[in-house]
């Protein structure tokens, strides 16, 4: 088979500190490569040493050599290599310049100065393709998550890219997203592409993968063929779940000591209202997941609950006024950054009424370490990585004196060891503090979660989790809300 890729790097280093050593491996036309491993373990600075990002965009000393498509990557001019490589980002407004869809898809076919109607035709062939000509008209910035994924990954075809390079495409997907981007992945490799992709989440992939390279602390610990994918790999080196289908849900009922409860509010988003309102209670030791459909409300419910917007209608166990319900409740917000305002991580988390309480401060203490944010703590929070972000914006809304917890997507794009440390922080969290979850984290859900909360326009209801997985999982499967 046709080598397509070539690595041989001996080391990479960035301002004097080491990332990347002793990387060889080698590509084969048509493979499908799955990159893996914990967090800062040199993931994202491999593919843009592949993708030639290091050194045209990013800066970095490498002594070795990468080829891709029999050349040199240092020998490519800069922009060149765009037209045989393409890159799906994690978070894909990063790669926007357009305001229109059609436009983006177009746009590398115009910087390379492909003739127009050549381009006019790609264009509109991967639209199809990717199944989103509907959307070619609109803004960019209206659609989902998972529809921008889809524009970037059309953009790849209209220079017809033999390679397709991906850094952890599933973090910000909810799971009907994550079933589209595995079923538009088959197609990329049934059309013969060589496809990398640097992710956490593996379940989707492990279908589609050929081999599956394990990173650890910037060196290749294994590379394991789909076939010896096992259960004893997956637990010997802390990866996600290969098959979310045989996840159990480990949590116990809750205590019948009532702690909140919710009456008669109603989720109003996009001037769309939900046909009946919330009703819950959460006791003592409850772990509750709220599910729906993107758009349905659940960061809506959750703004209204926590008094970050005002509640049209229903009443609260914790108090009517938006005051009240915003002293009375923590939230961890999705988008974290907008909850730090302090220059370092000890400061977010320790108030300065609280900045003598030895007790207090050895809580903070304890947490940061359970965390693995204890190295970090004089860091500004704005210099952190996504992960760690996350894991500070869980810390303040568990520090705080609240009466009811609502996390926001705590583990997108984390790690299988660092959602263990969040999903072992919620438990303990329980015993004194009930807790919403909105997530699309299953194997966080199954482990953390005792109920599910089910927002729908056909009627809202809440289940046990326990003895409800495969219920559960189809909900998500299915998209049937």
């Amino acid at each position: 088979m046709e080598k397509i890729i070539k690595v041989d790097i001996e080391n990479f280093s960035y301002g004097g500190e080491t990332i990347l050593q002793d990387i060889h491996f080698s590509v084969e036309k048509g493979e499908f490569i799955v990159i893996t491993g914990l967090s800062g373990c040199g993931k994202t600075s491999l593919l843009r040493l592949l993708n030639g990002l290091i050194p045209n965009l990013y800066e970095g000393n490498i002594n070795g050599e990468i080829n891709i498509l029999g050349k040199p990557v240092s020998d490519y001019k800069k922009g060149e290599i765009a037209k045989y490589v393409g890159n799906v980002f994690q978070n894909p407004n990063d790669q926007f310049f357009a305001k229109e869809v059609e436009n983006e898809v177009a746009l590398i076919g115009e910087n390379m100065g492909m003739d127009r109607p050549l381009l006019h035709k790609r264009v509109q062939n991967a639209l199809q393709e990717i199944g989103i000509a509907d959307l070619k008209n609109k803004k960019v910035r209206e659609i989902s998550g998972g529809q921008k994924q889809k524009v970037a990954i059309a953009s790849t075809l209209v220079f017809d890219s033999e390679i397709i390079f991906f850094d952890e495409p599933s973090a910000n997907l909810d799971y009907k997203a994550i079933n589209d981007l595995e079923k538009i992945l088959k197609y990329l490799k049934e059309q013969g592409k060589t496809i990398i992709i640097a992710e956490h989440r593996l379940s989707y992939l492990s279908q589609l993968l050929n081999r599956l390279i394990l990173l650890k602390d910037g060196k290749i610990q294994a590379i394991f063929s789909s076939e010896e994918l096992t259960a004893d790999v997956k637990r010997e080196n802390d990866l996600r779940s290969f098959n979310n289908q045989n996840l159990k849900s480990t949590m116990e009922d809750p205590d019948n000591y009532q702690m909140i409860s919710i009456e008669d509010v109603y989720v109003s988003n996009k001037g769309y209202s939900l046909k009946e309102p919330v009703n819950f209670t959460l006791n003592l030791g409850e772990c509750m997941a709220l599910i729906g459909e993107n758009g349905i409300g659940k960061t809506t419910l959750a703004k209204e609950l926590t008094g970050l917007i005002p509640m049209r209608k229903g009443k609260t166990s914790y108090g009517q006024s938006t005051s009240s319900r915003l002293s009375n409740v923590a939230i961890s917000l999705q988008n974290c950054s907008n909850m730090f305002f302090c220059e370092t991580v000890e400061k977010e988390l320790i108030p300065k009424d609280k900045n003598k309480d030895q007790q207090y401060l050895a809580e903070v203490k304890k947490y940061l370490i359970e965390m693995e944010l204890w190295d970090k703590r004089m860091l500004n929070p704005h210099d952190l990585s996504g992960g760690e972000k996350q894991r500070l914006a869980l810390l303040i809304a568990f520090l705080k004196d609240s009466k009811f917890i609502i996390l926001d997507e705590p583990t997108a794009g984390l790690d299988y060891r660092r959602m263990v440390l969040v999903a072992d922080a919620i438990k303990k969290k329980i015993r004194s503090t009930p807790v919403m979850l909105i997530t699309h984290d299953i194997e966080l859900m199954f482990q953390t979660c005792n109920t599910v909360y089910l927002l729908s326009k056909n009627g809202n209801k809440k289940i046990n989790v326990r003895g409800n997985e495969f219920k559960i999982l189809d909900f998500f499967k299915q998209n049937k809300y």
